[in-house]
């Protein structure tokens, strides 16, 4: 929870948050230990001038060696502050008494007060006050009586030390409240640094760890402004999203798509990998793998099969990307519902490659398997054959019995084609009555024809009409040509040649099959 209660009671819960500013505060420890060297150098430089060796050594010299040791050895600590302040005002007593108690000389003080807001710690400040009062107490009545230290350069003494304590009072108290100020800021960039810290980890639904004071705040309020539209973004996304870490592979944010599709399914207390969702198990490890060999870090639109939160299986394609410059390394992923769509394009590529009454290829299929084989006949010397078919007798059934009747007849062709079919061959409808069937790896033109026979003779057996149980019958005329041994020049010689043979079986007497230069009877 943010918490900004010694914002509200900035003296009461002091010690509580310091911990807060720990990061601020140890690296102006180390600014303060260059200031206390600089100083040192100073005071060496002024030695000089009132022959102030020895004074130098004893106050500068372990002055200095302290603020080494309680930078290094408490760092960020109340100690260390509370030191500094002090040590600043024992190198500013040491720069007066080097002066001869100058008045110029005591404005260091005010000096490096300044600088010690860089703690923002009001305690560090009356710290240093009541120091450089003290000296200028005590030390001060000591010249008063004779002995030789310098404090100021005036003989009234109580009237002097009077003046500079309510001259540098009003100071103090303005930098009381810029340290107050000051610390007010920090923990407010604290606080912010905290919280955009849980915004880019995924904590985005979380809303517990922000309090209503803190949201008065103008930063804090800002950024949870922005965690509520990413939010309200994450919230209308159409399709299932989740955040997770990967130093515990647990869910960390779903948005509601999420919950809707999988539910408790995805439970933020067990590893994402053993989540029920996924239809097979390891595979959120190899999606991890591959996620860290991806380039940038990215996969876009695997499809893959998980499990719904009512049991059915759902066709998906998810999207991964890894964060790796946050901490703890996240990986975010979108589920996409392809289902209905490949469905879609199913239907699309049926209507498109497939002929919807007898559900063969049809002629924009055949067209393509026929440029495949020719393709590879050309290429890899791999033979096909082509078997035009025409049916004999069917117009007089579809006057006879009318259109349905010879739907059915047609349906009932395709259906004994594909039983006849080997496993390479093609066979199709052009249109009307006319099929085609390509034999793929056929080696020979008389196992072309054998298999041409085969089908007339097939085509040719009754068909009876379901509903009237009326028989009926067609034959079949049957036009082969070879690739190898027909000699066609080109695939649309050859397709000619096969349309040749079969005008030659139905000049016959139909209900037979040709080859390209030669008939034979079924």
């Amino acid at each position: 929870m943010i918490d900004i209660t010694p914002l509200q009671h900035p003296f009461q819960h002091e010690s509580r948050f310091d911990a807060l500013l720990c990061p601020y505060r140890k690296q102006a420890d180390r600014v303060m230990l260059g200031m206390c060297l600089f100083l040192a150098m100073v005071c060496l430089a002024l030695s000089p001038v009132l022959a102030t060796w020895l004074e130098w050594g004893a106050i500068a010299l372990p002055t200095t060696a302290l603020a080494g040791l309680f930078t290094f050895q408490h760092p960020g600590k109340l100690i260390t502050r509370l030191y500094m302040g002090c040590a600043f005002m024992a190198f500013t007593g040491l720069i007066i008494h080097q002066t001869g108690g100058t008045i110029e000389a005591h404005f260091s003080a005010f000096g490096l007060i300044g600088v010690l807001l860089y703690y923002r710690d009001w305690r560090a400040i009356v710290a240093a006050t009541a120091a450089i009062y003290l000296h200028h107490l005590i030390l001060g009545f000591a010249q008063s009586v004779g002995v030789p230290v310098y404090v100021f350069n005036s003989g009234a003494f109580w009237l002097t030390f009077a003046i500079h304590v309510a001259y540098f009072l009003p100071f103090i108290a303005m930098m009381v409240y810029l340290s107050i100020w000051l610390r007010r800021e920090g923990y407010e960039n604290r606080n912010v640094i905290t919280l955009a810290n849980r915004i880019m980890q995924g904590h985005f639904t979380e809303g517990d760890y922000v309090s209503s004071d803190a949201l008065k705040m103008p930063l804090i309020s800002t950024v949870i402004s922005m965690k509520n539209r990413l939010l309200d973004l994450l919230r209308i996304m159409p399709v299932p999203s989740a955040i997770v870490r990967l130093d515990t592979h647990m869910i960390v944010s779903v948005n509601d798509a999420w919950e809707r599709t999988f539910g408790p399914l995805a439970r933020r207390d067990i590893w994402f990998h053993d989540c029920p969702i996924w239809a097979e198990s390891g595979t959120w490890d190899n999606l991890i793998n591959r996620l860290q060999e991806a380039e940038e870090h990215l996969l876009d639109k695997v499809e893959l099969v998980l499990q719904r939160m009512d049991g059915s299986r759902l066709l998906c394609e998810l999207s991964l990307i890894l964060h790796q410059e946050t901490t703890p390394v996240i990986a975010i992923l979108t589920v996409e519902d392809v289902t209905q769509r490949r469905r879609a394009e199913q239907t699309l590529h049926r209507l498109a490659f497939k002929d919807m009454l007898t559900d063969l290829p049809n002629r924009t299929s055949l067209n393509e398997e026929l440029v495949a084989a020719w393709t590879e006949w050309q290429n890899l010397n791999t033979p096909f054959a082509v078997i035009a078919l025409d049916l004999d007798g069917f117009k007089p059934i579809n006057d006879t019995y009318g259109h349905d009747a010879g739907d059915a007849v047609l349906r009932a062709v395709g259906q004994r084609l594909q039983a006849v079919n080997r496993h390479n061959d093609v066979a199709g409808r052009m249109g009307g009555d006319e099929f085609l069937i390509i034999l793929r790896g056929c080696k020979t033109a008389e196992q072309a024809l054998a298999i041409g026979l085969r089908v007339v003779e097939n085509l040719g057996q009754e068909v009876v009409l379901e509903g009237s149980g009326a028989v009926l019958r067609v034959g079949a005329s049957a036009g082969i040509a070879h690739s190898a041994e027909t000699g066609p020049r080109s695939l649309e010689d050859m397709t000619k040649q096969a349309d040749q043979a079969l005008y030659a079986a139905k000049r016959a007497g139909k209900n037979q099959a040709a080859l390209f230069g030669l008939k034979q009877d079924a």
